[in-house]
């Protein structure tokens, strides 16, 4: 049901020959399933504790001090959404869940107000774990090019001027369902990462991600091991060859935490299907989408006030 995939090590490590024997081992996950658990990763266990001691400690503190945070277009929507702030793309609902986002910003768009720090401020651990989650994902996006038959750098233009990575701190109250929305079933509705792809742990299981015979999976908790699915950018990218995931969040019956990095290209890409993946057999099966306007659009469009 879940493929677990051995890495070699921490990715700043990784040869040529590793990148290429994980892009072997990766094929039938990019390709059919779009997730997949990693071992071995090299990041600290450690670290990922103290993200999650860090993490409860700002959830605990009164919906005064949480909103000083509050994420905001003018921050770049780094900082805090409040329970019920952010919209389901797929209902009229809210979502259950209180969230918070550190990482990458901008200067194709003004500074964030207040600085950037300040938004970091209440999460150093987190800022640490960031570059680690970088790391890996820029590994793993190489391997999904050479998946493709592509050179390792091929997606490196990409993200080369500043990539708009960020880290998801996300806490699901228990019975926060049932104060947000309709019920629909879930407290993080059914979608796809506008993303390249995203790497998650949980603190317990809840996450569910959705498999090629539309059957809905629940996410074990695997002590060690992160969970990555691919985003809407690889698919799109890939003309379909390399599948995006559609997940969701059940609904919640005890407290639960989840640490959410999405690996993203800079600001203003364009992200179509490759030149060299369509032809008269296989016509581009997706429209280029902006990682500019046109992700700032679905931003406002879930965020704005």
């Amino acid at each position: 049901m879940f493929s677990h995939v051995q890495l070699p090590g921490h990715a700043t490590g990784w040869t040529s020959k590793d990148r290429a024997e994980v892009a072997a081992g990766l094929r039938d996950d990019l390709r059919v399933r779009g997730f997949f658990f990693v071992h071995n990763h090299g990041i600290p266990t450690d670290l990922i504790r103290d993200v999650y001691a860090e993490t409860r400690s700002f959830y605990r503190l009164s919906p005064t001090d949480k909103s000083r945070y509050d994420a905001t277009e003018q921050s770049q929507f780094l900082g805090y959404r409040g329970l019920g702030r952010e919209r389901s793309r797929t209902h009229g609902g809210t979502e259950a869940c209180e969230q918070y986002r550190v990482g990458n910003t901008t200067d194709q768009l003004p500074s964030p107000m207040p600085a950037a720090d300040f938004y970091h401020a209440p999460f150093p651990k987190s800022l640490e774990l960031f570059g680690h989650l970088t790391h890996l994902g820029d590994a793993i996006l190489t391997a999904c090019a050479l998946d493709l038959g592509l050179e390792e750098g091929a997606f490196a233009s990409c993200l080369a001027s500043g990539p708009l990575h960020r880290l998801g701190l996300n806490h699901y109250g228990a019975g926060h369902s049932s104060d947000t929305g309709p019920t629909t079933g879930s407290a993080m509705s059914p979608h796809v990462d506008l993303s390249l792809l995203t790497i998650l742990d949980q603190d317990q299981p809840g996450l569910e991600v959705g498999d090629t015979d539309g059957r809905w999976l629940e996410v074990p908790r695997v002590p060690g091991a992160l969970f990555l699915f691919l985003g809407d950018h690889v698919q799109r990218w890939s003309n379909g060859l390399h599948r995006a995931a559609p997940h969701r969040v059940g609904m919640v019956r005890h407290d639960r935490m989840s640490i959410q990095y999405k690996h993203r290209p800079d600001y203003g890409v364009v992200v179509r299907p490759l030149d060299a993946l369509i032809g008269p057999a296989s016509p581009p099966a997706y429209p280029p989408l902006n990682t500019g306007p046109d992700y700032l659009a679905v931003l406002r469009s879930i965020l704005g006030r």
